[in-house]
């Protein structure tokens, strides 16, 4: 630890004569994520200069003040990071002798997962302990009797290590090498399940993306404190210091306050500092207030703001291009505004804006896939009787099954063994299903053998006719559901918004819920419908200095007559 008798000079102690800040400690290097460090510089900038030390500090007392609820929030942040960060496994086709792809799969069934895992398994344990493979793994590659073939999936770093190992003897058989795995593991099968739970389900993830280093400073009974606690759940500074800063964007209360009591939490001069802190304030207002242009806009018509760009179809920025032309050149912008203003001012913005996503939504929507289900006589009059009672169509019963069963598809792999050895499925009946859906059901029925898909469907429909729940909910918001196409979306369309139009526009998305490039290509819609009389609200748009409007609406009307006459009319 440092002395703190000879503090450097930056760090003056708060007397009556130095009114500086009391020295908070040794600053300790924190990281946090693009995201995280903008919003919490924000929030910092909107509370005062410099204030983002404060900031980090109220959160590590935040975090340290209900410590009993820190392990929970860890494990959760930690698990939803690593499911942000999964890397899809690598497939990777395995061919095998009958009598080996029977031991595999009868060793499958009996601990009810699926042929990769336990292949996952045994490539961990090889690679742990691989010992003598080089004869084993020649004779494996020479072999002629490899008549089935099966597909597995793979983490990408084990297969770079498995290449790794064996290449050092040249080639790099790998087929062979995870045949000599698993026949290693089906001989000495050991602890197998609680590897499974452990290795089986391990997934290889990216690498966090943090942003710069910023450095924070903790006083010594904070940074005791966060070390404490840190040790006692086997983490760190920077790890607690995240998921502090997460809780506190999370629930961003009282921060003026909390950050003003944090920098100044000396009693003798308090009262002081708040005052000097109040007038540097009013200072830092007055001079803003001094320093904002008041300059007129110019002649050719460019208004306040910056540009910010939005993304249309061609054949609205076509049109929006022909109707802005016949109120004069490089219209565009300003026709934008006068529609923005008027969505702004409208009542109905909710219920055009509903209107409008049905309507896309529709444009866009993609066919549904036929299946064919099958089921035996008594589960196919249940499933008659209970589309009867909610007089629903077989297609909409499937489509909330499935839904159901991908939101929440706990341990299934019982019920489909059982479902896949059915017989006497005399009932066929016709459904379809979303191509989302269907490719989530393939790839799940995947993972436990081929062409299982339809008695995954079937696991789906027997858990909804054995717990319907709240079914006539499900088939207002589940069942019409279609997969969409993209937006087509790619001409590009600059407007000009001044500050105060951004606020009001703003303000609009997040009380309907949407954001700027939903609204404004609203707007160019709604404009485009109904755009009659509005080229006295283009030019009051255009030029909205006072000083110098009767001279610009004159030159604008030249403008215009010349236009018109090179045109070929008189008008």
């Amino acid at each position: 630890m440092q002395n703190r008798q000879a503090l450097p000079s930056r760090w003056k102690v708060m007397s009556e004569t130095s009114m500086g800040r009391v020295p908070v400690g040794d600053p300790i290097p924190l990281r946090f994520d693009p995201t995280t460090k903008q919003r919490l510089e924000q929030y910092a900038a909107g509370i005062g200069p410099r204030r983002f030390g404060a900031l980090v500090r109220v959160a590590a007392r935040r975090l340290l003040a209900d410590p009993d609820r820190v392990p929970q929030a860890l494990t959760a942040a930690r698990r939803a990071s690593a499911d942000a960060r999964r890397l899809p496994w690598a497939e990777r086709p395995l061919n095998l002798d009958p009598a080996t792809r029977t031991r595999l799969d009868e060793l499958a069934r009996e601990l009810h997962t699926d042929r990769s895992a336990i292949v996952r398994v045994a490539l961990h344990r090889f690679l742990t302990a691989a010992g003598r493979f080089r004869h084993p793994m020649l004779r494996e590659d020479a072999r002629t009797d490899l008549t089935t073939r099966t597909y597995v999936y793979l983490n990408r770093s084990t297969l770079d290590r498995l290449e790794r190992l064996i290449s050092r003897h040249g080639d790099a058989p790998t087929a062979a090498a995870i045949r000599v795995a698993v026949r290693r593991l089906l001989d000495d099968p050991g602890d197998l399940a609680t590897d499974l739970t452990t290795i089986g389900a391990a997934r290889d993830l990216k690498p966090e993306t943090l942003g710069p280093r910023s450095n924070v400073n903790f006083d010594d009974d904070l940074r005791d404190q966060l070390d404490t606690l840190a040790e006692r759940l086997d983490s760190n500074r920077a790890e607690l210091m995240r998921l502090a800063a997460r809780q506190l964007l999370a629930n961003p209360r009282d921060l003026d306050q909390a950050v003003t009591d944090e920098i100044y939490r000396g009693d003798a001069n308090r009262a002081k500092l708040l005052a000097r802190n109040t007038r540097r304030r009013q200072a830092a207002a007055a001079d803003q207030l001094a320093q904002m242009p008041l300059r007129a806009p110019s002649p050719q018509g460019n208004p306040f703001g910056k540009r910010h760009v939005f993304r249309f179809d061609e054949d609205t920025k076509r049109r929006l291009e022909e109707l802005a032309d016949e109120y004069g050149p490089r219209r565009v912008s300003a026709l934008l505004r006068v529609g923005i203003r008027r969505l702004i001012g409208s009542p109905c913005a909710e219920a055009d804006l509903a209107q409008a996503r049905r309507v896309a939504d529709q444009a866009r929507a993609l066919p549904h896939d036929p299946v064919t289900l099958r089921l035996d006589s008594p589960t196919g009059a249940r499933f008659g009787a209970l589309a009867a009672d909610h007089e629903a169509t077989p297609r909409d019963l499937v489509a909330v099954a499935v839904h159901r069963f991908l939101t929440a598809p706990g341990h299934y792999k019982a019920a489909l063994i059982d479902e896949a050895g059915a017989s006497r499925l005399d009932e066929k009946i016709k459904v379809s299903l979303r191509p989302t859906a269907l490719r989530d059901i393939d790839r799940l029925a995947g993972r436990h053998g081929t062409r299982l898909s339809s008695a995954l469907v079937r696991v789906a429909v027997r858990r909804l006719l054995d717990n319907p729940g709240d079914l006539a909910g499900d088939l207002v918001t589940v069942a019409p559901a279609h997969d969409l196409r993209p937006a087509p979306r790619t001409a590009r369309v600059d407007v000009a918004l001044d500050d105060e139009l951004l606020v009001h526009l703003d303000a609009l998305a997040d009380r309907l819920g949407s954001d700027r490039q939903e609204l404004v290509y609203l707007a160019a819609k709604r404009i485009l419908r109904f755009h009659h009389n509005i080229e006295n609200r283009i030019l009051d748009e255009m030029f909205r200095a006072p000083t110098s409007r009767k001279h610009l609406l004159a030159k604008h009307a030249r403008r215009e007559k010349t236009r018109r006459t090179d045109r070929g009319s008189d008008t």
